[in-house]
């Protein structure tokens, strides 16, 4: 289960069971989905196969403002596999996705610091990130937390995944992420 963080108009906490409503408008639209990197679902039935994967995990919050209970998106820290599929120790990969309703008010790049912060006070070495590159909103935040380019890659024309599509990886330090703040 997720530790509760709270920001200034935050909180962060698990996600569970009732949230499904939200988590489903959130993960069926195609301009939040895309960008996140799978297919937006149709219905309640296929978000709560998406849902369910994160209930319980320790580094996966719903993103909720403090004034309501209501998740209006997700920001984890997942595990990173390294080249031979094994677990990289004391680093992680980024993700997160916000209710498009909700874009422009500052909330996801505020949940981000929350989960950064997190993150380095608990031991972690590096966090990892990726977006494709017409995904201007996280290449700002990216670069506000003082994310380092890393790689990028071109998706081939028949990729399942990212058709077509440049997806650029950065890598953040707890020391480059003292150095934004």
């Amino acid at each position: 289960m997720a530790i509760a963080l709270k920001t200034a108009r935050l909180e962060l906490r698990s996600i569970r069971e009732s949230d499904l409503s939200a988590f489903t408008q959130i993960v069926g639209n195609p301009r939040v989905a895309m960008p996140a990197g799978f297919q937006p679902v149709h219905n309640e039935f296929e978000a709560r196969f998406l849902m369910r994967q994160t209930l319980g995990q320790r580094w996966i919050w719903g993103v909720a403002r403090q004034t309501e209970d209501q998740i209006i998106g997700t920001v984890g820290l997942y595990g990173r596999t390294g080249h031979d599929g094994a677990l990289v120790h004391g680093e992680r990969d980024i993700g997160y996705m916000l209710n498009e309703h909700f874009w422009g008010h500052g909330y996801m790049p505020e949940a981000v610091m929350a989960v950064l912060t997190y993150g380095f006070d608990q031991g972690l070495q590096a966090v990892w990130g990726s977006y494709f590159s017409d995904n201007e909103r996280s290449a700002r935040i990216f670069e506000r937390f003082g994310f380092q380019f890393d790689h990028e890659i071109q998706h081939s024309a028949t990729d399942f995944f990212a058709p077509g599509k440049t997806e650029r990886f950065f890598r953040l330090t707890p020391n480059d992420f003292a150095l934004h703040q």
